[in-house]
């Protein structure tokens, strides 16, 4: 009789194949982690043991250079580029004689306007946090042999410092990871302002701490430990010296042949600089002290811009120290330099043009203003112009706050920002909508809390880095009439002749659409509606054209959608689909309500209005030059025809009647035709829209000549007090500027 084989657990020859299974098992595990380690990992474990086993010094890429051009000269100017400039750190470790090199160095770097401004700021603290009166008078501002007496000391302290505390983790890190550090207890760390600092002298096992802390840094246990021991770490003892100062400094240390300044050394360091200062700055945008740029065109092109790093690496030994071999073989990959950016803007018309419109802003009260000039055929941008800006060399100077005193009644008025926790708005004017951003600071003087309270120096903060041409949605307002007018005309539902009584007085839905002019009241024709700006002639317009056809144009002009300029932030504006809207909402959106555009939407729009009825790409960047000598140039770029040649001729015509007879008569310029259209928009506050001086946006948008258009021309005043409407304010402002256009581009006049 014959059965199954019975398996037993202790037969020799089961127990090997087990074991042969196990075997190849665990060699196919070993296998597959090496094979990850040594080929997928290969690179990153390569740079690892590179950085243990040698010196490994990143050297610094000169950042691409920004330029514009004038035109007028040809020659192409810099606006951002980059000085060097020495900074003096020295090794305490190695310096013989403190006392010698602090006589010698503190006056050569000691700045007396910094300590002074320094000093300033720490007695407005102390004021604030003083207890009593008596206390408050006490506090004193230092005299400037004082001044000079605390920095040499903290120099001679600085020097003589062999162990410091070492910042581990400079960088952002999670949150997470800091508390979690933070949770251990550990002796020697502290966590402040989102920096792990490590303090040697209180380190009494350096191998355990640093097995501990390498899990959140890149950073080998060995190489930890050497950092933590806080020896031959270099102190800083200067920025950014003056190069006369520097050629001293180098002076000295040629010349000492005692060895007394041995352990200073000066090493050179890139800074952005912008030479034409706060010329189109919001344009630009600047670059921070990490060399990250950051808006503008240093934001859209900063990993062009800033090229790339080099390396230089020198063999160390084994130890924990990582001596140096002075004959190990030294390796350098050499920096590539960022490339070079060109831009479209004309120097003299930028600058001309900031300067009136800073005028303009003042003059009428304004809060901010944007001029955006382009080239009607191209889309390429001329000038595009901020007021208030920023300077790009001092850029955190903008956000600098000081502190205001409110009165309780004042206080209880402060409205909350939502979304924070200690932002209000502070309104000097409700009904104008005039208001300003207030900080709160908390105060904790023992059991005792009480509050300080601040504003910005610029008064806008944050808001003097924008591209408001670019990100600044707003409603258009009766600017936008003439897209409105261009779709009827160009489906042939009117034309520019087409008239009907108008009785002033509109009713759809629950709302009433008035106008401004009595001019708008009985027989008028499509002309007298661009003329004097009627809103219910419009919104007849509108009805005649139907809510799918008006939709269609709007999106063929580019509105709702991001133009594709060169930068960053582009807001694509806010228009609901057609299918969403109410009956009130297709006449208020052929004025411009209830919609949002940009001004480079809107200028966009027009040019396609001036060329003949073809929609272009703007553009502000006119090449880019890369290191390795190929230059890419923007190309003019049609995107689609948007309206027929013989629509943009009759809406031209209509709108230079606009200007000729009509609400843009004051943009007028003596002996040339203009084309314009203005816009006054309402904004709002808790939905509700407002009225009178303060709270609208002023502007216009017109070109020139009307035969062959070279410019367009973009004024918007925000919130202007000395009118609320754009023919008493933006209006001037662009006269003034096509006059100075017709002039600097040497345009004849074409009006008897």
């Amino acid at each position: 009789m014959t059965g199954r084989k019975k398996h037993n657990l202790t037969d020799p020859e089961l127990k090997i194949t087990c074991l042969r299974i196990l075997v190849i098992i665990v060699v196919g595990i070993i296998s597959m982690r090496l094979f990850f380690l040594q080929v997928i990992r290969h690179d990153y474990y390569q740079q690892v043991a590179a950085k243990e086993h040698y010196g490994y010094t990143e050297l610094p890429a000169r950042r691409g250079e920004i330029f514009i051009r004038d035109y007028a000269s040809g020659e192409y100017i810099r606006v951002a580029t980059n000085v060097t400039l020495d900074t003096l750190y020295a090794d305490p470790t190695i310096i013989q004689n403190n006392k010698i090199v602090a006589d010698r160095i503190a006056p050569m770097i000691f700045d007396i306007e910094t300590e002074r401004t320094n000093d300033k700021k720490r007695v407005e603290t102390e004021i604030k946090r003083a207890k009593t009166e008596e206390d408050r008078d006490k506090i004193k501002t230092l005299t400037d042999e004082e001044l000079y007496k605390q920095f040499y000391d903290n120099l001679l302290e600085g020097i003589s410092q062999e162990v410091r505390p070492v910042i581990l983790l400079s960088d952002t890190i999670e949150e997470a990871a800091l508390k979690e550090i933070e949770s251990m207890g550990l002796t020697g760390i502290e966590i402040a302002d989102g920096k792990l600092y490590a303090y040697p002298p209180q380190i009494a096992d350096r191998a355990k701490l640093a097995s501990v802390l390498t899990k959140y840094m890149n950073l080998t246990p060995a190489r930890l430990e050497q950092i933590l021991a806080g020896k031959n770490r270099y102190v800083v003892l200067a920025k950014k010296i003056n190069p006369e100062v520097s050629a001293e400094i180098r002076q000295l240390m040629e010349d000492d042949t005692n060895k007394n300044f041995f352990g200073l050394g000066l090493t050179e360091e890139y800074y952005r600089f912008y030479p034409e200062v706060e010329l189109a700055a919001n344009v630009l945008g600047f670059v921070t002290t990490e060399g990250i740029g950051q808006y503008g065109i240093e934001s859209k092109y900063n990993t062009q811009l800033q090229g790339k790093k080099g390396v230089f690496q020198t063999q160390r030994d084994g130890s924990i120290y990582g001596r140096q071999i002075t004959v190990g073989e030294s390796v350098i990959q050499p920096a590539v330099d960022g490339d070079d950016i060109v831009l479209t803007i004309d120097r003299s018309m930028e600058m001309t043009i900031e300067s009136m419109l800073a005028k303009a802003v003042q003059d009428y009260r304004a809060d901010s203003g944007q001029v955006i000039v382009m080239e009607a055929n191209t889309g390429r941008i001329m000038a595009m112009a901020h007021y208030p800006s920023f300077d790009p060399n001092d850029f955190s100077a903008a956000l600098d706050t000081e502190e205001i005193n409110l009165t309780p009644a004042e206080v209880s008025q402060l409205v909350p920002i939502e979304g924070t926790d200690n932002d209000f708005w502070f309104y000097r004017n409700v009904t104008a909508h005039d208001r300003y951003r207030v900080m709160r600071e908390e105060i904790q003087d023992g059991d005792q809390t009480y509050y300080i309270y601040k504003r910005y120096k610029n008064w806008i903060g944050l808001e003097a880095y924008q591209n408001k041409v670019v990100a600044g949605a707003y409603e258009p307002g009766s600017a936008f009439k003439p897209i409105t007018m261009s779709a009827a005309i160009d489906d042939k539902d009117v034309t520019p002749k087409t008239g009907f009584n108008d009785p002033g007085i509109k009713k759809v839905d629950e709302y009433e659409i008035k106008n401004v002019s009595a001019k708008c009241t009985g027989y008028v024709t499509m002309v007298n509606i661009l003329e004097n700006s009627c809103n219910t002639g419009i919104g007849w317009v509108a009805e005649k054209i139907g809510r799918n056809l008006f939709y269609s144009y709007m999106i063929k002009f580019g509105f709702g959608e991001r133009t594709g300029i060169e930068f960053d932030n582009e807001h694509p504006g806010q228009i609901e689909h057609f299918t969403q809207w109410a009956d009130s909402e297709l006449v208020t959106h052929a004025f411009g309500q209830g919609i949002t555009t940009t001004p480079i939407q809107m200028i966009t729009a027009y040019a396609a209005i001036a060329n003949g009825g073809t929609l272009m790409q703007p553009h502000i960047v006119e090449k880019v030059i890369e290191k390795n000598g190929r230059t890419i140039e923007t190309s003019t770029t049609p995107i689609h025809k948007v309206i027929s040649e013989e629509t943009s001729r009759q809406i031209t015509a209509m709108l230079t009647s606009a200007v000729e007879n009509g609400v843009a008569k004051n943009a007028g310029v003596d002996n040339h035709y203009l084309a314009a259209k203005t816009g006054t928009s309402q904004t709002y506050k808790y939905g509700k829209p407002l009225s009178g001086a303060g709270t609208t946006i002023a502007s216009i948008i017109g070109f020139g000549p009307i035969d062959k258009p070279q410019f367009i021309l973009y004024v918007k005043l925000d919130r202007p007090r000395s009118s609320e409407w754009a023919d008493s304010t933006a209006a001037f402002l662009f006269r003034d500027i096509a006059t100075y256009l017709y002039d600097y581009l040497g345009i004849p006049p074409d009006k008897a």
